[in-house]
């Protein structure tokens, strides 16, 4: 539908993406820490996933695409089941050494938004989060300093600082298609990965400002590796009606979820260092220096269309 503006168009959707995202940072940054309020949270996501799916399933009319020869129900449930396999495994290499740099940059994030709340709360703001969720309730004793310490410190993650975050990664989408049509998708990429590398700095750093600043400057990082994604998958196959999209798409997602997987797997073992949430975020800017060495030497893609 998009044509040659595929990153226009991909800009639009991942931007209406961060819209549903200030729900959530905006909910916390007024009301406190979700886990403050939990029943009230769930309830307004669940009433936002129903009215957003049911506007989905009404509006939008979907035209089936119908093969020029149709394969029987055995084939079609192996390809489906295979599907994941085949993508991997018939990725054009551009898109294979994309897919690495995604996967590497997810799991970086995910090192800090996984634990974000923990880490301004616990490693910046020196609080403790023992009973924090319930302190100062009817019935509870009165929330110390530090337990006070780390609720303001998971309402400052969640909340102010993503909202910020969401506000600058509005600005940057509006922005990349013309950054791509000027300096081309590679090089997008190349300058995408470097606020990540700074999680480095903000594995050692206990000033808020700073840290702030270095959490909203990675939505450069993540609204690039995200928007880019079909644009540079519909540039390397070809906008045919038979060019497995959803095939390659998947391997991308698959990328996320395999970086995510590796975080909260590695993640639980390195909080218990003495670095305790800082040093996932450490781990985390070190592999985005790997992808960002990737990205400059071993990325070859030629895209600057819009």
């Amino acid at each position: 539908m998009a044509g040659n503006r595929q990153v226009t168009a991909s800009s639009v959707a991942q931007g209406y993406s961060i819209v549903g995202s200030f729900v959530v940072s905006g909910y916390i940054m007024f009301f406190g820490p979700a886990h403050q309020s939990i029943k009230p949270f769930l309830g307004m996501l669940m009433g936002i996933m129903f009215i957003t799916c049911m506007s989905v399933c009404w509006f939008v009319k979907e035209e089936v695409y119908t093969p020029a020869v149709k394969a029987n129900t055995k084939e079609l449930l192996w390809d489906a089941f295979s599907a994941l396999y085949v993508g991997v495994r018939k990725l054009p290499k551009v898109l294979a050494i994309y897919c690495v740099i995604f996967l590497i940059l997810e799991y970086a994030y995910t090192a800090y938004n996984g634990a974000k709340g923990q880490f301004f709360g616990i490693r910046v703001k020196d609080g403790i989060a023992d009973n924090a969720d319930t302190c100062g309730k009817e019935g509870k004793p009165a929330c110390t300093d530090r337990q006070k310490a780390y609720n303001d410190g998971v309402q400052l993650a969640s909340g102010v600082t993503d909202t910020i975050f969401n506000l600058v990664g509005l600005v940057f989408l509006a922005l990349m298609p013309w950054l791509v049509r000027k300096i081309g998708a590679k090089w997008v990429i190349v300058i995408a990965c470097i606020p990540q590398v700074l999680l480095i700095i903000m594995a050692f750093c206990k000033i808020v400002a700073i840290d702030i600043i270095l959490v909203v400057l990675t939505t450069i990082s993540q609204n690039t590796i995200f928007g880019l994604q079909l644009p540079i998958i519909v540039f390397e196959i070809g906008l045919t009606p038979d060019n497995n999209l959803g095939m390659f798409a998947g391997a991308f997602n698959s990328a996320n979820c395999a970086g995510q997987f590796l975080n909260f797997i590695l993640a639980s073992q390195l909080v218990k260092t003495s670095m305790t949430f800082a040093l996932p975020v450490l781990v985390g800017g070190i592999l985005s220096v790997i992808a960002l060495i990737i990205a400059i030497f071993f990325l070859k893609l030629d895209m600057k269309t819009m």
